[in-house]
């Protein structure tokens, strides 16, 4: 799954979609490991804590050509994205029609790993520049493919280890075969107890399922439901067309989760071009478990964590989405039929406080979180014009 498709929402036309495709699958053969070592003949990097403060991120300390920045993990890409600004900042010349992505040295250092010529293309990342846990890089499967990742959610802790030694696995890990179509790599879902199809998985995707249309249309899933809209979007901005739905069951990796919040895109912002891919698993859901991603031996293993079954999604119960314009809060979008339609929000309005806080009192992760709030929840928003409306957050899909 390319970032620019599913991240960013590149759009893709019908035709791609259905692209002819092998009949069957085929395992990924990654490229043997080459530029990738670890320090004075160690194998592993041992844990290193990485940061999950919005539950939305991995960001992991590191240093890109000897910079010391937080670095955000993702899969699915065959390339690498530098924010504009710091790339300028250390000398970074992006590949050009006569110098290729070979040619150009990014150096990627995670603890005791070092990662040479990473292939890396520029973006704005710099919506959040300001904000201390901005990463002005994303590193994505010249990670994956060289070494294998150990993922522990539950104590926000990572590690990377030389696929060539002896992996040791922990008690309860149930083995998934990565699976190719075309341009993903998936594991197989269940939803609502039909037979399992081939979900691409990506940690870039906060969502926890997302399900692609001809799937949903042929299984007739957003029929008698609750539906509203959600703002999608990324580094080509944002764009409000992806419909939003809970699905009572979904299983994945032998575990089964009850009333799970759901994206329902069009086929113009799905990931795989592959007509057998029936969706994306993301990273709320994936963040239940302990996960040690092996691409060079084609296996994913996933340990469930203790309270994984038990736990409520979060879910969106405002549908108020706000940013921050100097010592304001800007309305970006309203979901239809949500409580905050209902308590009269509209686009382009201005708030000058949030429960007696004003902007620069909120961080971004805070702001973004804030539609997740527990249900019977009233927040208080104080208008720009000097008026006073309260929204109480209840599920309106």
């Amino acid at each position: 799954m390319s970032l620019l498709i599913c991240l960013v929402g590149l759009l893709l036309t019908s035709s791609a979609v259905s692209t002819p495709v092998t009949d069957k699958p085929t395992l990924i053969r990654s490229v043997p490991a080459h530029a990738a070592s670890f320090k004075d003949g160690v194998s592993s990097t041992g844990w290193i804590d990485f940061n999950f403060a919005d539950g939305r991120s991995i960001l992991v300390p590191a240093k890109v050509n000897g910079q010391s920045v937080w670095v955000k993990l993702i899969d699915g890409d065959e390339t690498s994205y530098i924010d504009k600004d710091f790339a300028a900042s250390i000398g970074f010349q992006p590949p050009t029609a006569t110098k290729t992505f070979g040619d150009v040295n990014v150096q990627v250092q995670l603890g005791e790993l070092t990662l040479r010529r990473v292939k890396t293309s520029t973006a704005d990342l710099g919506a959040k520049r300001t904000d201390p846990l901005f990463a002005p890089f994303i590193l994505s499967d010249d990670l994956f493919n060289q070494v294998v990742v150990d993922i522990d959610f539950a104590h926000h802790r990572v590690a990377f280890q030389d696929p060539h030694a002896a992996i040791k696995l922990p008690s309860g890990a149930v083995e998934i075969p990565l699976i190719r179509y075309l341009d993903a790599r998936t594991v197989p879902i269940s939803v609502e107890g039909a037979a399992p199809v081939p979900f691409e998985w990506f940690l870039g995707d906060p969502a926890p399922i997302t399900v692609y249309q001809p799937y949903y249309e042929t299984h007739k899933l957003l029929q008698n439901r609750p539906t509203s809209i959600r703002l999608g979007g990324g580094l080509n901005g944002q764009h409000p067309q992806e419909p939003v739905a809970t699905l009572s069951r979904v299983q994945f990796a032998g575990v089964s989760f009850n009333q799970v919040p759901s994206v329902f895109p069009s086929n113009t912002v799905r990931g795989s071009g592959s007509p057998l891919v029936s969706g994306n698993i993301g990273l709320e859901l994936l963040a239940r478990f302990r996960l040690i991603v092996d691409y060079p031996h084609d296996r994913l293993y996933a340990v469930p964590n203790i309270d994984t079954e038990s736990v409520p999604f979060a879910k969106d119960r405002l549908g108020l989405y706000l940013s921050k314009q100097g010592t304001t809060f800007v309305v970006d979008f309203v979901s239809p039929d949500s409580p905050a339609q209902t308590a009269g929000f509209k686009a382009g309005e201005r708030i000058a406080m949030i429960d007696q806080k004003a902007a620069a009192a909120w961080t971004q992760a805070e702001l973004t979180n804030l539609r997740f709030a527990t249900k019977e929840t009233t927040i208080v928003f104080t208008m720009e014009s000097g008026g006073i409306r309260q929204v109480k957050a209840k599920d309106y899909f």
